[in-house]
């Protein structure tokens, strides 16, 4: 990443994404200093002129002109646009918060690595999780609007007019497997929007809202030999070949 400072960075879920989402919120605070520099004198100057003007009306309808349209301005020029990687890091987080109680009541049953990078790719996996069904990549999807239905239209999963891409979900799948030499069962879980029927099949990818992401995890098919010590090893193994994304 660009402008990147190991200070600035700490791993952890979504980290990756809260750091761009940090990077992209800098830039945009330069772009807006250098509008207010113009914008607030240009403002100021006048509000400043007609509270002399306005002075026998009283010292406080003054000081209200004075500072009101000023400080309306700098509360416009400074706002944040938002940022869909901050979106996409809260879901991560909470993706994480809904997978703590699998691992810290499992007994090492599972383990879960969170945030790793793709090697020769810029891309990067939200959790990766081990267990007695194998392994399973969770992708967060956090959508904004609580009263959000998503919607499948000619095979591909929309929010609103959004496209959520999917085939890059297979495509990591794809990649651990390989990577691995074990198959993976992809799994796309849903902040913030309601997921008709309460679960999606759109290729080789499972769509569900992330509330029922421990109960879907615990009700896959139980894959022969994922024992305790296979899935450590396992996890071990995924930690080396997937590293922090950095």
């Amino acid at each position: 990443m660009t402008r990147s400072s190991p200070r600035s960075f700490r791993p952890g879920p979504g980290a990756s994404a809260q750091h761009m989402a940090r990077l992209i919120r800098a830039e945009e605070i330069r772009r807006q200093h250098r509008t207010a520099r113009w914008l607030l004198p240009l403002t100021a100057l006048p509000c400043a002129a007609l509270a002399v003007w306005t002075w026998s009306l009283g010292g406080w309808v003054s000081l209200l002109v004075a500072l009101v349209p000023p400080a309306y301005t700098a509360c416009r020029v400074y706002r944040s646009s938002g940022s869909s990687w901050a979106k996409g890091a809260a879901g991560e987080r909470r993706t994480a918060r809904i997978l703590v109680p699998l691992v810290f009541f499992g007994a090492g049953r599972w383990a879960v690595l969170h945030d790793r990078a793709i090697p020769r790719s810029s891309a990067n996996l939200d959790t990766m999780v081990a267990g007695p069904p194998g392994m399973v990549l969770v992708d967060s999807k956090n959508v904004l609007s609580a009263k959000s239905t998503l919607r499948v239209s000619n095979g591909q999963l929309y929010s609103g007019r959004y496209r959520m891409a999917l085939d890059t979900v297979e495509w990591e799948a794809s990649r651990i497997q390989q990577s691995l030499g074990t198959p993976v069962t992809a799994i796309v879980a849903v902040h913030g929007a309601a997921v008709p029927g309460g679960r999606l099949r759109i290729g080789n990818v499972i769509v569900i809202p992330a509330s029922r992401l421990r109960s879907t995890l615990r009700r896959l098919p139980r894959q022969p030999g994922w024992n305790k010590s296979h899935v450590q090893g396992m996890a071990m193994l995924a930690d080396a070949r997937f590293p922090p994304k950095a």
